[in-house]
């Protein structure tokens, strides 16, 4: 690289507007800064800086192995607001209509990082709220090895904000995330991943917080660790599938805060056949979250040919399996309302439907070996009558929600065709009354109730 690119301090390091960004928050940078990318990496890698005091609009940004994107503190990478300033990413099946477009995006790399005490922003207003709409992704990596992003915080992304895809050894470090402007706004999708470390990040979303799916057969997620995070949605905190076209197995989450959810806390599903195994939840903190934890082994049909839109066929979800979960020292407090929508939007109270913990199987699909150990949940009360004889339908193949039975028979948990449940040292408590049972079980042989503790309305 000539002389005049490099930084004073860092012989490695390449300022981009020694390569033409201007950096003014009008001018779109794209091509100076994929310039400066480009020749860092035919030096053998480095760093490319975008300065502190500047915002630079782009488009996609294609990443190469062992560079690092550096956006210095007080720096800003703002997306630009023309959607064809973005690539496709040609591999998407998943979802291609919303997801297709990237900001910033690496495939088949090596050793590739974002850092910086920046700020990476999406332009979320300028894109179309409608669901169908075509909205890039902020950050995409696949298919790399070696994936690092730290310190930065990442906001208004106009879909998922960072979706990892088939890659090994991520990490996730030090990062505030909030993207609440658009349904699809996930915050962390580990897709097909393995040895993800995700820590110390604070993440705010309108869709789930944190997504592990697996999306693409031959492609598994597993050996994932989430520690030390405050996470909060309008939708899911942390949602496990249900997207198993392979397995997710073996993940660890603890030491988190996780409050105000719309939908759940901890989100559980399999609908394509795969198998979630080998997952430890601990330690957790929960406030005003509708539904702690849901848990569902189903199918998924969408429409008369059973494939959805992007893809995710779901013939084989006989075959599927959930078992081998551990949930230990949790507090969770249950609000009697939550705020539905953004806050860019009218945002109103609604009523919490009285959801409860569920663990559900079908005829043909049972969880197994599902223990809660130290359990002390609060729920709001209000469960009638009624509402405790109310059926409850099977709905075998059916999207799958927190929400997806409606009111239950039980105002604390409700377990349906699941082997050895077992639920010990628990505490259910109520903020008023609830003539609803505390626990309800249907189909469910092998179940262990050791110290359960729960509060009972008069009468």
């Amino acid at each position: 690289m000539p002389e005049a690119h490099q930084s004073v301090t860092d012989p490695h390091a390449a300022d981009v507007r020694s390569f033409g960004a201007v950096g003014d928050g009008r001018t779109i940078d794209t091509v100076a800064i994929q310039r400066a990318i480009d020749a860092v990496a035919a030096q053998g890698g480095g760093r490319v800086v975008l300065g502190g005091g500047g915002t630079f609009v782009t488009g996609t940004l294609h990443l190469r192995s062992h560079v690092t994107l550096h956006v210095a503190g007080g720096a800003t990478l703002l997306g630009s607001p023309d959607l064809g300033a973005y690539d496709r990413d040609d591999q998407q099946t998943y979802a291609p209509g919303i997801i297709g477009q990237v900001l910033i995006f690496a495939q088949e790399c090596t050793d590739v990082a974002i850092t910086g005490t920046g700020t990476i922003d999406g332009n979320a207003g300028r894109f179309e709220k409608k669901m169908a709409a075509s909205r890039p992704v902020l950050v995409r990596f696949r298919d790399c090895r070696q994936v690092r992003v730290q310190d930065l915080s990442l906001r208004d992304g106009p879909s998922w904000t960072i979706h990892a895809i088939g890659c090994q050894q991520v990490r996730y470090q030090d990062l505030t995330i909030r993207s609440v402007d658009h349904a699809t706004n996930d915050g962390l999708d580990i897709d097909g991943c393995s040895e993800v470390f995700v820590t110390r990040c604070s993440i705010t979303t309108s869709d789930d917080s944190i997504a592990l799916k697996a999306t693409r057969p031959g492609f598994p997620c597993r050996d994932v660790t989430v520690s030390d995070c405050q996470l909060s949605s309008y939708c899911q905190a942390i949602r496990v599938g249900p997207e198993t076209l392979a397995d997710i197995e073996r993940v660890t989450v603890s030491n988190c805060l996780i409050r105000d959810t719309g939908m759940g806390g901890i989100c559980l599903q399999v609908a394509h056949g795969g198998r979630i195994r080998d997952l430890v939840f601990a330690n957790l903190v929960m406030d005003r979250v509708c539904n702690p934890i849901s848990i569902r082994l189903g199918g998924w049909r969408d429409g008369d040919d059973n494939v959805k839109p992007w893809f995710l066929d779901d013939s084989r979800w006989q075959e599927g399996s959930l078992s081998d979960v551990l949930f230990s020292n949790i507090r969770a407090r249950v609000p009697r309302y939550f705020l539905e929508g953004t806050p860019k939007e009218s945002r109103t109270f609604k009523a919490n439907e009285k959801t409860c913990i569920t663990v559900t199987g079908t005829t043909a699909t049972r969880p197994a070996r599902i223990t809660f150990d130290q359990i002390d949940v609060t729920y709001p009360g209000g469960g009638t009558l009624e509402d405790a004889a109310r059926p409850i339908p099977e709905l075998d193949r059916t999207y799958p929600t927190p929400f997806m039975f409606g009111v239950p028979p039980a105002y604390a948990l409700f377990a349906r065709h699941v082997d050895d449940l077992v639920l010990q040292r628990v505490r259910f408590r109520l903020a008023s009354s609830d003539v609803r049972p505390a626990v309800v079980c249907e189909d469910v042989p092998g179940i262990d109730l050791s110290g359960v503790r729960s509060d009972t309305a008069p009468g």
